[in-house]
């Protein structure tokens, strides 16, 4: 039988493997790839009618790593699924998870790559920005090309804000600004979380604290950091966390306040299949339920004001990943 020594030595090389794996394929353009299936309008349709949106308190649907001006194909495509749940939920809202136009953010490529294809839904968009964002200075191309910006001027140049959505507290963080204890970000979420006791909680920033992708692996990456978003969105009766960054889909068991399993935490879902390629899965953590690498797609959420639904549309026209039916609360 092992010893706890060697066991613990097996383990922290075992890490330390994964990790390199993670930084080389990160290095690696050949990491990337795009799926070759695009299914038909009509398909997308019938996946989209299945959810029978209509009568819902509030719906939500988006991703994150959306539009590459030399592959647009992915950000068509997932921009027709949201269209289509936009035909079939008028006051749908649309939320993206960060890195909107590929590579730099620039207002060039805001104009030519992101608005060609999921523009037409800057009315109705809430953004958060990613690292890709900030490639240009101050993200500014990104803060001057959404609407909210304009509606909410206090938002910017910070990137957090919050907004209700069928009764839910909604809150958009930023995962690129200095995250510790203390922090003015940290502070304005502790006030807003306070202030919603007994309301259901859905955040969403770009950088997951936990994924099965290879950024879930990079200590140095600011997903590590969220941590305290985590904690802090937990205590207060967080339900749902929705991310981007890693270019798959994923889903994991409820966790509580410090990030173990726990049947009335807070579930996260990683949804960075916007369209800017994707990226493979390297090791799936022990509290993933679900996640593929194979499709584009978008995140569906059905808000009621006691409970939630969701549902994950590939590019393919399958619903990939469903819930049973409506989840309570916590609040």
């Amino acid at each position: 039988m092992p010893s706890a020594a060697s066991t613990s030595a097996a383990s922290a090389l075992a890490r330390v493997r994964r990790t390199v794996a993670a930084a080389a394929c990160a290095a690696l353009a050949a990491c990337a790839y795009s799926p070759a299936r695009i299914a038909s309008a009509d398909r997308i349709a019938a996946a989209v009618g299945a959810l029978e949106l209509g009568g819902r308190a509030a719906v939500l649907v988006g991703a994150g790593d959306i539009a590459r001006c030399d592959e647009p194909q992915g950000a068509r495509a997932t921009a027709e699924i949201v269209a289509a749940v936009v035909a079939a939920a008028p006051d749908a809202i649309v939320f993206t998870a960060g890195d909107h136009a590929y590579e730099h953010g620039s207002a060039l490529q805001f104009r030519e790559c992101y608005d060609p294809l999921w523009g037409r839904f800057n009315a109705r968009t809430f953004p958060t920005p990613g690292n890709h964002d900030y490639e240009t200075a101050g993200a500014v191309p990104y803060f001057d090309y959404f609407d909210v910006f304009d509606v909410r001027p206090e938002a910017r140049p910070t990137g957090y804000y919050s907004f209700d959505a069928g009764g839910w507290l909604v809150v958009a963080l930023n995962s690129m600004l200095r995250i510790e204890p203390g922090a003015v970000q940290v502070r304005w979420l502790e006030r807003t979380l306070a202030e919603a006791a007994g309301r259901c909680i859905l955040a969403f920033w770009h950088h997951p604290l936990a994924s099965s992708g290879f950024h879930g692996f990079m200590p140095w990456d600011p997903g590590r950091d969220t941590a305290i978003f985590w904690e802090r969105l937990a205590r207060h009766g967080g339900d749902v966390v929705v991310n981007g960054h890693d270019h798959l889909y994923e889903r994991f068991a409820p966790r509580d306040a410090e990030g173990r399993a726990a049947a009335g935490g807070m579930r996260q879902f990683t949804v960075g299949t916007g369209g800017g390629g994707l990226h493979p899965i390297i090791w799936r953590r022990r509290d993933s339920v679900f996640a593929t690498d194979e499709t584009y797609g978008v995140l569906v959420l059905m808000l009621e004001p006691t409970s939630y639904e969701w549902a994950f549309i590939g590019a393919d026209g399958i619903v990939h990943d469903r819930s049973d039916g409506p989840v309570a609360c916590a609040g």
